[in-house]
């Protein structure tokens, strides 16, 4: 599976690069809360770092809670090498960090808050985190109807995660208005795998598969991200790009 992942990432045009931000306002029962971003690094020795940063703002912003996702993307193959995943609530900090041995299809995960415990498991080849599997959704056909199964490794689990293609919707956010595919993923960003409480990330209905919203638990509550802002990458134009080489050329 490893192998037709590549394959296909090196057939069609990835479109994320270098540099590009997403940005988000979070709103719970109807009140902004917080903030949050999806953000694509620069890539260095044939890996990109992709992130998902939360935090609260406004009036909640006395209680720091925060919520950092990242992943490390192999380009080749678009798997992540490392998930780390930080998370700030008051009187309490979490730190799990995953590093992926696609050779042996291994896992060694340190879990690190009131214990300090490190696990080896074992995981399937293509397997991927919460972050690496938006990437990865973006870059797949998302044809109302259409399902794509993840193995997704959360702490130290990894379970099977379907994402479905529901429907086409136009939807307006802050950042203006969007035609958009809704995909139902049955996970939510804390961990807990559940078909009765999963996310919804609404992609742009375009080349470019925007996050314009997402719907799913953050450590404030079950809220919903809309897309406030965006920022385009930036195709490193020396060759260093998140991009397979016939990309970067077919941008230019």
């Amino acid at each position: 599976m490893t192998m037709a992942i590549a394959l296909s990432l090196a057939t069609q045009a990835v479109p994320y690069a270098p540099e590009e931000r997403m940005d988000f306002s979070i709103e719970y029962l109807g009140v902004t809360m917080g903030k949050a971003r999806i953000a694509v690094g620069r890539p260095e020795g044939g890996a990109l770092p992709v992130l998902l940063l939360a935090r609260t703002s406004g009036l909640v912003s006395v209680v720091d809670v925060r919520e950092q996702l990242s992943s490390v993307l192999d380009v080749e193959t678009g798997l992540p090498r490392t998930f780390t995943l930080d998370a700030v609530e008051p009187g309490y900090k979490h730190t799990d960090v995953a590093r992926f041995d696609r050779a042996s299809n291994k896992a060694i995960v340190r879990q690190k808050g009131k214990y300090d415990n490190t696990y080896e498991i074992d995981v399937p080849p293509d397997t991927v985190d919460f972050v690496a599997m938006v990437f990865r959704l973006r870059t797949l056909p998302l044809e109302p109807g259409a399902t794509h199964d993840f193995p997704v490794l959360v702490g130290k689990d990894v379970a099977k995660v379907t994402a479905t293609v529901e429907a086409r919707e136009t939807i307006s956010t802050p950042a203006g208005k969007f035609a958009t595919v809704r995909v139902r993923v049955p996970t939510g960003m804390t961990g807990k795998f559940s078909e009765k409480n999963p996310t919804y990330v609404w992609f742009s209905d375009d080349a470019r598969r925007i996050v314009v919203r997402i719907t799913t638990d953050f450590a404030i509550g079950r809220a919903k991200a809309e897309l406030s802002g965006y920022q385009p990458g930036k195709p490193d134009e020396a060759g260093a790009s998140g991009a397979p080489p016939h990309d970067r050329a077919a941008r230019r």
